[in-house]
């Protein structure tokens, strides 16, 4: 009696094919990417906080400033680099000749792509 093996029936499949591993890859890379890319917007709104709360914080010491100027000093500047941080610079502009006038203090700084600024503004009577 003669007997036939069926060996393909022998061999099991334990490995990964070819392309399981490549679409294993670039699922990796693209979620990598995605993590890299989050991390990235982050700190780059992070610094932009930042930037807005020094600017913000540098048009209020000036307001301070112009609060504590007699109503007849006060004429328009700028811009002028700020002492501490160099980055950034401000401007006051005066409307003269009323009263009260209106004073806008803006702070400007360089981003990325050009630059930004903030302003306040108040009103200074003469009593």
């Amino acid at each position: 009696m003669i007997r036939i093996t069926n060996y393909e029936s022998r061999i099991t499949n334990n490995g990964f094919t070819l392309l399981e591993v490549l679409i294993a890859i670039i699922i990796l890379t693209v979620g990598v990417v995605a993590v890299i890319w989050a991390f990235s917007s982050g700190m780059y709104a992070a610094t932009d906080i930042e930037n807005v709360d020094l600017a913000l914080n540098i048009a209020q010491a000036k307001m301070e400033e112009i609060k504590n100027t007699p109503f007849a000093s006060l004429i328009d500047s700028g811009p002028i680099d700020d002492t501490n941080f160099s980055r950034f610079s401000t401007t006051v502009n005066v409307a003269e000749g009323q009263n009260p006038m209106q004073v806008d203090v803006t702070v400007a700084w360089p981003v990325k792509g050009g630059s930004t600024n903030i302003t306040l503004t108040t009103l200074v009577a003469n009593y």
